[in-house]
């Protein structure tokens, strides 16, 4: 049941391993690049050392090739490096949006550069007008033999490991010929789906012969619950209305479905998990019954909690990570995308990549399990990490019962630094602000 095909997400603006740099940025996307051009480069030299060490294999760029941050020369050291230690890069591919195969520079796989030759290849909005986000039409002739190009570039000039391509967030353009396009398909099917098959076909079709060695990653934007009815956006399709692609997609392909609307959107306390690593509490979610499969041969779930969607990009988020995994891997996903910009000197997400790494392995794990298994051997022993994640629990529950805080507060005045070691000493020291020091002393995630 272990999870194979996991990655982080990234934009390089947002990915801050480095922390000293003054252009660090925390929100947005699409953000021009501010930090110093080698910080591009120690940044994801950093992320990748954390996925050798925690068995993570992939990690996803967007921004992968600015002239901002060194270009092509920079984006080759970033890939070598990772192939070193057994990390995939898989830049951003965008096909109709998100910058084409060089997301920003004057070149010839640069969307911006594209459309200023190519005026006449913008999508075009309901109301008649051209696109203010200046996307492309994905059946416009000269924008298929561009996507194309543009992705059997990218393959040939760098040993990346693969692709994560995206066409635009749910996008429908309203050309005539996209409107004749969606006219010959499945009534039923939404719109965006129907998009996808050619804001991604051409792409796919080119990328055909890297698929045997190579992750081929395809944004859907959606989740994979089924509907009687009406479709809240993003959240997946109408029973018996499967999208097209698929279908029509090459079985290699892995087909990337969003999560975040699918979890749970009040996360389980993590006493759910302790004793139990699938409570019954976990299915009762309308947005994700149980025995949902997910469609098509080779699939992963993208989840966007902890990361600033949601303002939880410094949060604790264990219990999504948990729940992710287990209903992924119970749903026939082939494994699990969680952000990765946030360095892990920030002791939520060091304890939240630690329960990545091995929930990806071991969805059905406990906590406890889980803290024998990756705490145990920072904290110094099994009763130490017993102790740690009782306690930590608790916390998220609201309920640290007298004698559990006591025996937090007298497990951290026995720490000693020298001893036990810094790492050990930090999370020892941050779960005791959270639990034994008034609230306003503990907003800080760090440390």
């Amino acid at each position: 049941m272990a999870l194979e095909l996991n990655y982080f997400w990234t934009w390089d603006h947002r990915c801050n391993w480095v922390l000293d740099d003054p252009g660090l940025q925390l929100t947005g996307c699409f953000n021009p690049y501010l930090k110093r051009p080698e910080t591009f480069v120690e940044d994801y030299r950093r992320l990748t050392d954390v996925c050798a060490e925690g068995g993570i294999p992939g990690i996803v760029i967007y921004g992968f090739l600015r002239d901002s941050h060194g270009g092509m020369d920079a984006a080759r050291e970033v890939v070598r490096y990772a192939a070193d230690r057994g990390v995939r890069i898989l830049p951003n591919l965008g096909t109709t949006a998100f910058g084409g195969a060089y997301y920003e520079g004057e070149h010839e796989f640069n969307l911006d550069t594209f459309l200023l030759r190519h005026p006449d290849c913008v999508q075009i909005e309901k109301d008649g007008k051209p696109s203010e986000q200046k996307w492309l039409c994905p059946t416009h002739p000269e924008v298929i033999r561009w996507m194309k190009d543009g992705a059997r570039w990218l393959m040939e000039t760098f040993e990346v490991g693969g692709v994560n391509v995206e066409n635009g967030d749910l996008m429908s353009c309203h050309c005539p010929r996209c409107i004749k396009r969606r006219e010959g398909l499945e009534p039923g099917e939404l719109d965006y789906f129907k998009t996808q098959l050619d804001g991604y076909g051409p792409c796919l079709e080119a990328l055909g012969p890297y698929m045997a060695d190579r992750w081929i990653t395809y944004a859907t934007y959606s989740g994979f619950a089924q509907y009687e009815g009406e479709v809240p956006e993003g959240l997946g399709f109408r029973k018996g209305r499967t999208p097209a692609f698929v279908a029509e997609f090459p079985g290699e392909a892995v087909a990337q479905w969003t999560l975040t609307k699918m979890l749970l959107q009040q996360p389980l306390p993590l006493t759910a998990y302790l004793e139990d690593g699938a409570p019954e509490a976990v299915y009762e979610n309308p947005n994700w019954p149980r025995g949902l499969k997910v469609p098509g041969e080779r699939a992963v779930g993208y989840v966007h909690q902890g990361s600033h969607f949601g303002l939880t990009r410094h949060s604790l988020v264990v219990s999504s990570i948990k729940e992710a995994c287990l209903r992924g891997a119970e749903a026939g996903l082939k494994g699990i995308s969680i952000y990765g910009e946030v360095t892990d000197r920030c002791t939520p997400w060091w304890l939240s990549y630690q329960a990545y790494f091995h929930f990806v392995r071991r969805p059905q794990d406990s906590l406890r399990q889980f803290a024998n298994a990756r705490l145990a051997p920072v904290l110094g022993g099994e009763d130490a990490a017993q102790l740690f994640i009782e306690v930590l629990a608790h916390w998220t529950a609201g309920e640290v019962a007298e004698p559990l805080r006591k025996a937090l507060f007298d497990e951290f005045f026995k720490r000693d630094v020298e001893r036990d070691g810094l790492e050990a000493f930090n999370l020892w020291y941050w779960l005791f602000r959270q639990v034994c020091e008034p609230p306003e002393s503990a907003k800080c995630g760090f440390f």
